[in-house]
């Protein structure tokens, strides 16, 4: 779980205390709202008569400048929410655990895809799932239990794939990427 930053000013609800309101995502939504219909009118003035002619560039000149305001102001509520976001690592795995695994059926649909096919494979996985859920089980031993399943995944491989953590995709080289670019700097 995340939570946005709290504190003084930052948009707390006028009923709930308890409660943060998403304030400065809100403001870069809106930013962002606006942002597509400045830069056409920017386009728009590109075209031009022979020489420049009156009108167009003039559309220019409170365009841009608005362009650049609700930017920096995106900008700059990304940055808040970045610098005060708090993660709550433990109710972020009680989230992901509370599905019994449903949540990781897709990291073993492909495992299972590159040994049986994509179309098999999901098949295998969606049957799996209906069973898990009709029977109140974790998708993992319901898995561990299909020998349509373990003739091509073993437990331990099918233990793996679900971990979350080992399901990311290139997610961490991006991050890595990232942090080393402000170490950079």
């Amino acid at each position: 779980m995340r939570r946005k930053p709290s504190g003084e000013g930052r948009g707390g609800s006028s009923t709930m205390p308890h409660k943060r309101n998403p304030v400065a995502a809100a403001s870069a939504v809106a930013a962002a709202t606006m942002a597509p219909n400045l830069a056409a009118t920017i386009f728009a003035a590109q075209v031009q008569d022979h020489e420049r002619s009156a009108g167009p560039w003039h559309a220019e000149w409170p365009t841009l400048p608005m362009l650049l305001l609700v930017t920096s102001g995106a900008l700059a509520s990304i940055v808040d929410i970045a610098e005060g976001l708090e993660v709550d690592v433990a109710r972020m795995r009680a989230n992901l655990d509370e599905t019994h695994g449903l949540i990781m059926a897709e990291a073993v649909a492909m495992a299972l895809a590159e040994k049986i096919g994509k179309r098999e494979a999901h098949h295998l996985v969606e049957t799996a799932s209906k069973k898990a859920v009709t029977e109140r089980k974790g998708l993992s031993e319901v898995l561990t239990k299909d020998p349509k399943v373990t003739a091509h995944l073993s437990e331990e491989k099918i233990a793996k794939l679900f971990e979350p953590m080992a399901y990311q995709g290139v997610s961490q080289a991006l991050i890595d990427r990232l942090l080393a670019s402000l170490d950079d700097k």
